[in-house]
């Protein structure tokens, strides 16, 4: 198993000191750049609503807070992330940088209590009722001012997971994401698993369009977004879904993918792929087993949702470490360190055969 360097304490928990992040604080986005650790993390104080604070650190260790949340749900009563905004992913391409994030129509304690909402037309579509989670993109250069840039997934799908790749591959942009035609909770996965998908497009903020038609009235690459199933579950620790997790790393091996899977307990590890680096649908390696699991006791029983590690952010910080942030049981966040060499040599054990 490749050694993961764990840090002795979580680096962010909740605070009774910020009444927004009182209950949860969690699945950050990070990057790293003149020597500073910036983070978006997902944060709730219990009543369902949830936003993105803000830290910085400049050892990756300690991080100082702001006081109030940098990125909230959007005051527009119909906009798709209305009630949430979770989970975010950081990709900086020409000194911007790109935030995707999960986010939901309506605050998920209210849809929990069988709160409906109406569209903006007076409808009840199923994206409505259903609280698709939908995953939004927005950017920024000073993580003070944000430009929201809309929904990039579907509203008749839940997507979550996405990632987007920090350049461009034969003139398109890449992104990695995990639909589900359900809500992901375990009955649904049990029946059709998550799978992660890869998707290329000529528009960073934009997939496909919003139309219900029929397969004859939709125009492929416009209707229906280029996508390609990359990655589906195939072990016993992969049972319900697979989903990546941070930003994939450039190597002259391929694309360095770290991903998350989940057994048919609701148990989150970790494991490692290798992407060909001009044709990242082609898995060139992948690991049979995880190189990261759940351990000790903050780890497997530390929060609400006990045995979930949860990486939102893989960083290089030299030539040979890497350094994840992820999110532990859906109450803290954690870091560790891990040699990118080492990871390369034991995902490169696990040649697949390509088509």
């Amino acid at each position: 198993m490749l050694k993961i360097n764990r840090h002795h304490r979580p680096v962010l928990e909740p605070s009774k000191d910020y009444p927004w992040a009182r209950q949860t604080v969690m699945n950050p986005g990070v990057v790293y750049e003149n020597g500073l650790f910036r983070m978006l993390f997902t944060a709730t104080d219990g009543s369902g609503r949830y936003c993105l604070g803000y830290a910085e650190s400049t050892d990756g260790l300690n991080f100082t807070w702001d006081e109030k949340p940098r990125f909230e749900p959007n005051p527009d009563k119909f906009a798709f992330d209305h009630g949430t905004v979770e989970d975010p992913r950081i990709t900086t391409i020409d000194g911007i940088h790109y935030i995707t994030y999960a986010a939901r129509y309506t605050n998920m304690l209210s849809w929990a209590e069988g709160g409906i909402r109406l569209g903006p037309n007076g409808d009840m579509a199923a994206s409505w009722i259903c609280n698709n989670r939908r995953v939004g993109l927005a950017k920024t250069t000073d993580f003070h001012h944000f430009e929201r840039m809309g929904a990039l997934s579907s509203p008749y799908l839940n997507d979550a997971n996405v990632v987007l790749f920090p350049e461009q591959i034969n003139g398109k942009y890449v992104y990695l994401h995990r639909p589900t035609a359900a809500p992901a909770w375990l009955l649904p996965l049990h029946y059709e698993p998550g799978k992660t998908w890869i998707l290329f497009t000529d528009c960073i903020d934009h997939w496909c369009s919003d139309k219900i038609a029929m397969d004859w009235e939709m125009v492929d690459g416009i209707d229906i977004p280029d996508d390609y199933m990359l990655l589906a579950p195939e072990q016993s620790w992969e049972t319900l879904k697979t989903g990546p997790s941070g930003v994939p790393i450039a190597t002259d091996d391929g694309w360095l993918m770290f991903y998350h899977a989940v057994d048919r307990q609701g148990t989150y590890r970790i494991g490692l792929a290798l992407l060909d680096r001009e044709d990242p649908r082609k898995v060139l390696c992948r690991t049979p087993n995880p190189v990261m699991e759940p351990e000790g006791e903050l780890e497997l029983h530390g929060g609400p949702y006990p045995g979930c590690i949860f990486p939102c952010a893989i960083l290089p910080l030299d030539d040979d470490t890497l350094r994840f942030y992820y999110g532990i049981c859906d109450r803290c966040i954690g870091t560790a360190t891990v040699s990118m060499k080492e990871a390369l040599q034991l995902v490169k054990r696990y040649p697949r055969e390509l088509l």
